[in-house]
């Protein structure tokens, strides 16, 4: 991976970069201020130090599921810290509907690297982290930037490490894996060629699994914006 690959998984910008700044309002009883989806935020860490709980048999709390996409998990604490962790940078309010669609298509990638026998090890997370906390402490920029971080999350620098960076690294290893594979395997087929037909095919499959995938929103949340989009795709 590109030292600049690295940089961007320090800063966080995949995760928070996922969520459209451009988005609107779309409800108003469920608006809370930034610093009760900053402590959402923090309890959802706290709650999830392991990357891979989102694919173990973990026991989950059915009124705490959203959904579930290809049995894996979207919970209503994982919408919550995402949403905190925009309001950390200072992005508008993102809508349930944008949040939920985001987390739908980043479990289609999940189930896609795991059909195909591409989900990461651990050492490979952890060897990520390290070369992550490596560029990150020889770069002034994403030193200040995880110190903000910590800073409004009131946690210190090694929880940023150890709770928030192995949920961030797992969703990044992931990501490039399944792509990586999806363009190996096109090539093999000799169905792509140039580089720039890599992206517009990935989205092209990404598009076609979501088209084929159904949801069922749990009755605790359905008077929420979780609605499955699959006219266009959010991440």
């Amino acid at each position: 991976m590109t030292k600049k690959l690295l940089l961007i998984g320090v800063i966080g910008l995949l995760i928070l970069g996922c969520i459209s700044t451009s988005s609107q309002y779309s409800y108003v009883s469920y608006k809370k201020t930034t610093a009760e989806y900053i402590n959402l935020a923090k309890e959802f860490m706290q709650n999830n130090p392991e990357p891979l709980n989102s694919v173990e048999n973990k026991p989950v709390n059915y009124e705490d599921i959203v959904a579930n996409i290809d049995l894996l998990p979207i919970s209503i604490g994982e919408i919550e810290f995402r949403k905190g962790l925009s309001r950390i940078v200072g992005f508008k309010e993102v809508d349930d509907k944008t949040v939920f669609n985001t987390l739908v298509e980043e479990k289609i990638i999940i189930s896609y690297a795991i059909k195909n026998n591409v989900f990461p090890a651990k050492r490979e997370l952890n060897n990520f982290m390290e070369s992550e906390r490596s560029i990150q402490e020889s770069n002034e920029e994403a030193t200040k930037i995880i110190n903000f971080v910590c800073s409004e999350m009131n946690i210190s620098v090694e929880d940023y490490w150890t709770k928030y960076e192995p949920y961030n690294a797992f969703r990044l290893v992931t990501f490039k894996k399944a792509y990586d594979h999806a363009i190996k395997t096109r090539k093999e087929n000799g169905e792509v060629n140039a580089s720039g037909e890599y992206q517009e095919y990935w989205n092209k499959l990404k598009k076609e699994i979501k088209e084929n995938t159904s949801s069922k929103v749990n009755k605790e949340y359905r008077d929420r914006g979780f609605v499955l989009d699959k006219s266009k795709l959010y991440l």
